[in-house]
């Protein structure tokens, strides 16, 4: 035990001065280059850690697994959104409300709301599409722009619900889980340094597979749409959930508008334009256009959600497949997977998250001259490695059993 945790604390050690090297880089915006390369290295050391970890875990103290994992947060909290514009976008929307506005309906380019716009409004991103986000993402920007005008209160809702899912993990499935999540900085710097709510999202449903609960699967879709795939699983393992689509209409009722423009915009991440795609290079060869490209992904992934599994077992196979399949994918989805990742512990998934700041690398570029690289040589090395690690891996499997 001694022999593990001290290895334990090294890595945490040099975790933790990895994370403040991040923060530091992290001012520079413009340049994220340093920001990435030190996001990569503590990613790697996480994954060579968990990597030795394997057959002493029992023996680590939990106190000690979650002491730092919350100090990793704190560190991270201080971060400067060097990886994404979206807090901003958080806190237009807020303000918007505040303002009387509709932000299903409204644009932070149109003039009539100018008076919205400070120094921080060139941060804002989409300035001339409406909002995306499910409602209960809405009522929460609301709140955040009621106490603060503060861009950090928007990291808040993201911290809270990360912690939350740390605690959840750490009680089920105790010291190895709360590491495996806890310690993994894709989690760390998307979460408590970025702000991202997928937080919100992960924590939902890991509460709704937990507890077979509709409510919670319903917050889910309230957060980000796609989770509405997941209905008809949900309802095979217990047909009690079929009422969870409530959920985000009572919350949508604020915002009652017509959204068909907003569902088009979105379902641009499926086909509508391209950022760090896997296998949707395959979908366009057989489409006669980009646009019909998201239908077939939409049919695909229908087709998958539909499969008879056990309802884990589709939740991980449904993420999996948008996460493959979608035209768009940004590095930050990746958090889709961190709770299956805490519980099963498959090597190639902790590959692809932790090999995933890589694929940042086009911000560097667009920062610098404004052209976006929709792939780079650096998807090659992301989804080629996770690739032959799945293969060695499966392989293995297959001859065990």
């Amino acid at each position: 035990m001694v022999v593990g945790m001290r290895a334990l604390g090294v890595g945490g050690t040099v975790l933790g001065v990895g994370l403040l090297a991040l923060v530091w880089a992290a001012q520079n915006r413009s340049t994220p280059t340093l920001a990435i390369v030190l996001y990569l290295f503590i990613s790697l050391v996480y994954l060579i850690l968990v990597t030795h970890f394997s057959g002493w875990e029992r023996l680590v103290s939990l106190r000690f697994v979650l002491g730092f994992a919350l100090l990793f947060r704190l560190e991270a909290s201080w971060m400067a959104s060097v990886f994404t514009d979206d807090l901003y976008r958080y806190r237009w929307e807020g303000r918007l409300q505040l303002a009387g506005g509709n932000p299903y309906q409204e644009r932070p380019g149109d003039p009539r709301w100018s008076a919205l716009r400070d120094e921080t409004f060139q941060l804002v991103d989409g300035k001339d599409f409406k909002a995306v986000y499910g409602p209960l993402v809405e009522n929460l920007q609301r709140e955040m722009a009621r106490l603060s005008d503060s861009v950090w209160i928007y990291k808040a809702p993201a911290i809270l619900a990360d912690l939350a899912l740390l605690l959840l993990l750490a009680r089920w499935h105790g010291a190895r889980a709360a590491l495996l999540y806890g310690w993994c900085p894709l989690a760390i710097v998307e979460f408590a340094g970025m702000g991202h709510n997928d937080a919100l999202l992960i924590l939902a449903l890991t509460l709704a597979m937990r507890y077979r609960s509709g409510f919670a699967l319903g917050l889910a879709i309230a957060v980000k749409w796609w989770p509405a795939l997941l209905l008809p699983a949900f309802v095979r393992a217990d047909r009690r959930t079929a009422w969870a689509v409530l959920v985000p209409a009572v919350l949508f009722l604020p915002y009652l508008s017509d959204i068909r423009e907003n569902a088009d915009f979105a379902s641009g991440f499926l086909g509508g334009w391209s950022n760090n795609p896997s296998l949707f290079w395959l979908i366009e060869l057989v489409s006669p256009t980009r646009a019909a490209a998201k239908y077939i992904v939409l049919g695909l992934l229908a087709g998958v959600a539909l499969l008879p599994l056990r309802l884990e077992q589709s939740v991980l196979t449904t993420t999996l497949a948008i996460l493959l399949l979608s035209a768009n994918v940004h590095p930050w989805y990746l958090t889709w997977l961190l709770p299956h990742w805490a519980v099963l512990a498959a090597p190639p998934l902790a590959v692809w998250m932790a090999l995933t700041p890589l694929q940042y690398w086009g911000l560097t570029e667009w920062r610098t001259s404004g052209r976006w690289v929709e792939r780079g040589p650096w998807n090659l090395v992301v989804y080629g490695i996770a690739a032959g690690v799945f293969f060695v891996w499966w392989v293995r499997r297959r001859r065990v059993q």
